[in-house]
């Protein structure tokens, strides 16, 4: 497994910790992932309906399980990484780099890096309803990263795509300035957005994310 390190941001302290990058995650890694994290979104569920919290302010991922995403990564088009610290798994990523292209004009056609999920562990989502502050930042940003550089990597100069959950459109679009194409009727209605290759290169100059 290739693996490096990054730092993520302790919010609580306000320090960098060093951690371990996965990039060749298999099947079982995530599974195992899962299984941590599904008792957390449990938790959190109970939470939010004690509190009488609206379903709009749920985390929009809450319902998902990786371990029905895991077999993608028997797919040759399919990687998968990971953000490894204090022995569990601090966030994850699957991507796939076939069947997708892009769909702006100046790149029209030509093939992309598409992100298909990326999701951070429950104890790292920050709650305003329930006042919960997430245990670690800089993971989304991080994993987005590697996206950028995978692309890079087998020749697609860093063309991104991806669906965003309605809750992390800002996140894509403001913080990292992915360009907005729109609804996508084939998936249910989520916004697709794309990163040029002019994007992924000032992205990788200014230090990616």
């Amino acid at each position: 497994m290739t693996t490096s390190c990054v730092e993520l941001l302790e919010r609580e302290t306000g320090a960098f910790v060093a951690v371990d990058l996965h990039r060749e995650l298999k099947v079982a890694d995530v599974v195992l992932a899962e299984r941590s994290w599904s008792s957390k979104r449990a938790d959190l569920m109970a939470a939010l309906l004690k509190e009488n919290v609206p379903r709009a302010q749920w985390p929009q991922s809450l319902h998902w399980d990786w371990r029905a995403k895991a077999p993608d990564l028997k797919l040759l088009e399919a990687r998968g990484f990971g953000i490894h610290a204090e022995s569990g798994s601090q966030g994850l990523m699957l991507t796939k780099n076939t069947r997708h292209v892009t769909r702006l004009k100046d790149d029209a056609g030509k093939p992309l890096v598409y992100v298909d999920f990326l999701e951070t562990a429950p104890w790292n989502w920050s709650s305003e309803p329930l006042k919960v502050r997430g245990r670690f930042g800089r993971i989304g940003s991080l994993l987005f990263r590697e996206a950028v550089l995978h692309s890079r990597d087998e020749g697609f100069h860093g063309r991104v795509g991806l669906h965003a959950l309605p809750q992390s459109e800002a996140f894509y679009e403001g913080h990292f300035g992915l360009t907005r194409i729109g609804p996508d009727a084939s998936k249910q209605g989520l916004v697709y957005l794309e990163f040029t290759r002019k994007q992924a290169e000032q992205f990788l100059k200014e230090g990616g994310g």
